[in-house]
């Protein structure tokens, strides 16, 4: 059986999507179809003009549907500065005959790690447990069936403005699309992109667009922080456009058919502009307590903005030992075009949602509406 799924990407100006395809009896997934369209009317997940984004999210489902062979899940990406993460913790006692920990149980631990005093503008995008601790015992990754008085759970919580989500919702909705699942980008990018390894002796994932860049960082295999900026490769266009004595959209058209390394003097100017990204990019990283605490030695580096040039100005920057540019290059695709960069937070979206599968509702803090929050999440876990 094949299961479709599709996934919107918003970027600065622009909007992708790519159709994939998983059979679930070999097990291989193949990309269909990708497409982007300019969109002024989007910034990141900000929306600027409701009915053009309207239009340009629905010419692109359609053009997807075209391709798709079952209903699709569609998966859109959340990035922007109205994103903020944090980790969490909570707790349950256990009640019951052998104090055997259920479901519920589990439920309730991950339903207590978000904040009784969540600004009531925010709402809980995403919920990840990252790990259990069972009477003093930690590192425990599934404590369903084990015997406990007291379980602990920690999370990492990413919430965002809830009216700019409801935005997002009004225009996917408008777009014809009301059942969808909401990731943020980053998240999903680490999960595809970072190797099992590299979360596990401490890494960096850089996520560059034109006017937002995103940071996760992970240490010993745990989710440490992450971060939305509201810059990007913009910074090293105007940069350019300063040296060439040009305007941006001359500085951009110099740059549109250029390849690191065919110019000296020109790779000159754009080392220099990249470093001053980078310099940007620290800047908002030492903001970090996690980060002061745990500074990587490696990065993986991901969007359009992630050139050779910024890979050299990272590991200068940064002090990186290691710093590669993520791809999907694994992927089974229709054509190379396909697993081009500019595509790949939307293939990180489409892989995310194909593992989990459902769609993940924006939920606030409210008691309420925890239940089909937490219920979902344990699904996703494998502990319902």
């Amino acid at each position: 059986m094949s299961q479709n799924f599709i996934a919107l990407d918003f970027g600065s100006g622009q909007i992708s999507a790519v159709l994939t395809v998983y059979d679930e009896d070999t097990g291989t997934c193949r990309v269909r179809h990708a497409a982007r369209v300019i969109c002024p009317a989007v910034s990141a997940c900000y929306i600027l003009d409701f009915n053009a984004a309207v239009r340009a999210v629905g010419r692109l489902l359609e053009e997807m549907s075209d391709y798709a062979t079952f209903t699709p899940t569609v998966a859109v990406g959340l990035r922007g500065d109205f994103l903020s993460f944090r980790r969490a913790g909570g707790c349950q006692s256990v009640e019951g005959r052998n104090h055997v920990i259920t479901e519920r149980d589990v439920r309730a631990a991950l339903d207590n790690s978000v904040p009784a005093n969540l600004d009531e503008n925010l709402e809980v995008v995403d919920l990840r447990p990252q790990t259990f601790t069972i009477d003093g015992k930690t590192g425990v990754q599934n404590p369903v069936g084990l015997v406990s008085f007291f379980l602990e759970a920690e999370t990492f919580l990413s919430v965002g403005l809830r009216s700019h989500l409801a935005n997002l919702n009004r225009v996917m909705a408008a777009a014809g699309c009301e059942d969808f699942e909401a990731v943020p980008t980053v998240l999903a990018l680490c999960e595809s992109l970072l190797k099992p390894e590299e979360k596990k002796s401490g890494v960096l994932l850089l996520d560059i667009g034109a006017a937002n860049s995103s940071a996760a960082l992970y240490h010993k295999g745990m989710l440490e922080d992450a971060r939305e900026m509201p810059f990007g490769a913009d910074v090293i266009l105007q940069e350019v456009a300063d040296v060439l004595q040009n305007d941006l959209d001359g500085a951009r058209q110099a740059l549109k058919n250029y390849s690191y390394g065919d110019d000296e003097i020109m790779d000159d100017v754009l080392d220099e502009a990249a470093r001053k990204l980078l310099l940007k990019i620290q800047a908002e990283l030492r903001q970090s307590l996690p980060y002061i605490k745990y500074a990587p030695a490696q990065a993986v580096l991901s969007g359009g903005g992630a050139g050779l040039h910024v890979k050299n100005a990272a590991k200068s920057v940064l002090g990186l030992r290691r710093a590669r540019i993520g791809a999907h290059d694994d992927l089974i695709s229709d054509g190379e075009d396909l697993l081009a960069p500019q595509y790949t937070s939307a293939l990180s979206l489409a892989l995310y949602s194909q593992k989990h599968g459902g769609r993940t509702e924006p939920v606030s803090a409210a008691k309420e509406k925890a239940a089909g929050f937490f219920d979902r999440m344990l699904a996703k876990l494998g502990l319902n």
